[in-house]
């Protein structure tokens, strides 16, 4: 059976043991202990500390504009492929990024299905890093392929050596580990789905812990790897499948790399390879190799979409039917705008007013979905989940007033001069806290720039001069209409 993008069996030669995927193998412990401290990477925090600081000040950092969706990795000892992986980490460092989905093979249990930690802490030397339980449950609940199977996670070291990177870059970071067990088609759609699912949070990035070709001469590996990275470079599974079919390129997780690039590539991104070497450049033995690599996907920033009436009164339809369809049915309509501009990608948020008193309000900052799917999905998310409010009632549906705001993209400043109240809206970021405000609301409240930004701040859960230091500022406009 050929690897394509409908069919892949890949036989997992480096499997040691084998297990069936079964959902009654017991609960996680509250704290998955690091399995392979010591030996990867030094189980002393301090010198772990040093080792992992020193690879990130070598790593060179690329001008990112946009978004980043997710990073490639190595999961090698750190004398092996440290230096590679911290070239992926040190890109995320200071990214408004709150949640790390760690997406890993399965090397010494085999087993068929997909499996995720669902709660608790993974530790290392450096403390422990949370499980972001609820997104964990929810990727679990997407497909009955994906369950939670702890002989999977026990010794496994591909989540494992990721972390100390992520605990260097962002002390606040939580995680989602996923290992992957099975590499047939069915895993690369459900992985497909779920990452997609992943990216809709503008605050989550995929992190794919990926080794590439193992154990072949220096110069052999260097061509196996190039040209899977060539298909990797275009987001491109087609080639990146018939190059693996062939035998012209070799990594250890092809199920999980497949479902990355269509994810990435629907959402419009675009990858960058950022470093390329094997343990042949750091050993000198040549004989016998592996191949490591850091990519980096980025979703760029769209041109703000100005909308026309039509448009307008379109999106404001499809809102308030997308929610009526919800409260009848549990399901999202599925159907194509009339016109074409609503099928760009945008951010954009839904507020739902009653006897002029906010009754929720949802959306979308980063534009990863075409507009009219965002406006449906934040529509039903402002009626149904809004934790402020009790949901909505079809009933009480009558009763309610739509506001759609289209959001441009966001640009960062470095003076709050800057800020434009009236015209912009206000994001601000810091040690993984996150506050946003619409441009109308500065301007329906009567404040000025600096109330403006303690507000901000409120709504982030920080102090109301948080802003003033070692905080992300970012603005961004909107065009804002209603019923």
């Amino acid at each position: 059976m050929r690897f394509n993008t409908h069919t892949i069996m890949i036989p997992i030669v480096y499997l040691i043991t084998a297990s069936a995927f079964t959902t009654n193998a017991g609960p996680p412990k509250n704290i998955r202990e690091p399995a392979v401290s010591g030996m990867f990477y030094p189980g002393s925090a301090d010198e772990l500390k040093k080792v992992v600081d020193g690879f990130l000040k070598a790593a060179k950092l690329k001008e990112v504009n946009g978004r980043i969706l997710a990073v490639i990795a190595p999961h090698a000892g750190y004398t092996y492929s440290g230096q590679v992986a911290a070239e992926a980490f040190a890109q995320l460092k200071g990214k408004p990024i709150d949640t790390y989905v760690i997406v890993g093979p399965s090397h010494r249990i085999a087993f068929d299905g997909i499996s995720v930690y669902p709660k608790g802490h993974y530790k290392t030397p450096l403390g422990l890093v949370e499980i972001d339980a609820k997104l964990a449950r929810d990727i679990i609940d997407m497909d009955e392929m994906i369950r939670f199977y702890s002989p999977a996670h026990a010794r496994e070291h591909a989540i494992e050596v990721e972390l100390p990177f992520i605990q260097r870059i962002n002390e606040k970071a939580k995680i989602v580990p996923m290992v992957v067990g099975s590499q047939s088609s069915k895993a690369i759609q459900v992985l497909k789905n779920v990452f997609t699912h992943i990216l809709s949070r503008e605050d989550t990035v995929l992190v794919m812990s990926v080794d590439l070709s193992h154990y072949h001469p220096y110069n052999e590996a260097v061509k196996l790897d190039k040209a899977g990275l060539a298909a990797v470079e275009k987001l491109d599974a087609k080639e990146f499948a018939e190059k693996v079919n062939a035998k012209e390129t070799e990594v250890d997780n092809p199920a999980g790399i497949m479902a990355m690039l269509m994810a990435t590539k629907s959402l419009g991104g675009q990858a960058f390879l950022l470093k390329y070497a094997n343990s042949g450049d750091v050993t000198g033995d040549k004989s016998a190799v592996v191949g490591y690599s850091a990519v980096m996907v980025v979703l760029p920033p769209k041109e703000e979409i100005k909308l026309n009436d039509a448009s307008r009164e379109e999106l404001l339809k499809i809102a308030r039917s997308s929610i009526e369809e919800y409260l009848d049915s549990g399901s999202i309509p599925k159907s194509k705008p009339q016109n074409s501009e609503l099928l760009k990608n945008s951010g954009a948020f839904v507020t739902l007013e009653k006897a002029g008193n906010l009754r929720g309000c949802i959306g979308y900052i980063q534009p990863i979905m075409p507009l009219y799917e965002t406006v449906s999905r934040a529509a039903i998310a402002a009626a149904t989940q809004d934790t402020r409010f009790t949901p909505v009632s079809k009933e009480e549906l009558k009763q309610i007033k739509i506001d759609i705001s289209v959001l441009s993209p966001l640009k960062r400043i470095e003076d709050v001069s800057e800020i434009e109240v009236g015209k912009h809206g206000l994001i601000i970021r810091k040690r993984g806290y996150s506050g946003l405000l619409l441009p109308q609301v500065a301007t329906e409240e009567g404040w000025d720039r600096m109330t403006f930004l303690q507000h901000t701040c409120l709504k982030a859960g920080l102090p109301t001069d948080a802003w003033k230091e070692n905080a992300d500022i970012y603005v961004f406009t909107a065009d804002v209409f209603s019923e």
